[in-house]
């Protein structure tokens, strides 16, 4: 196994509001980059993209709508 850094998209989909959704974005921030005011580039280089369901297909709405119902309760 190399130790040389590799590409990697992490995909989270979730059902909130708009606020929460905020909240959990300023969360995913903190986690990647714990100190926002370092000098220099990120230790971990990373880019952040947050879509809005409405703009997915329809079958691509679904089919994470029934991942995500294997996170609630039953």
């Amino acid at each position: 196994m190399s130790d040389a850094p590799e590409l990697w998209k992490v995909v989270i989909a979730l059902e909130a509001t708009a606020e929460q959704k905020e909240a959990l974005v300023d969360r995913f921030v903190d986690a990647i980059c714990p100190d926002p005011s370092h000098e220099g580039w990120c230790d971990t280089p990373w880019a952040l993209h947050v879509v809005e369901g409405d703009s997915l297909s329809t079958d691509e709405q679904e089919r994470l709508r029934d991942e995500i119902k294997d996170t609630m309760e039953s």
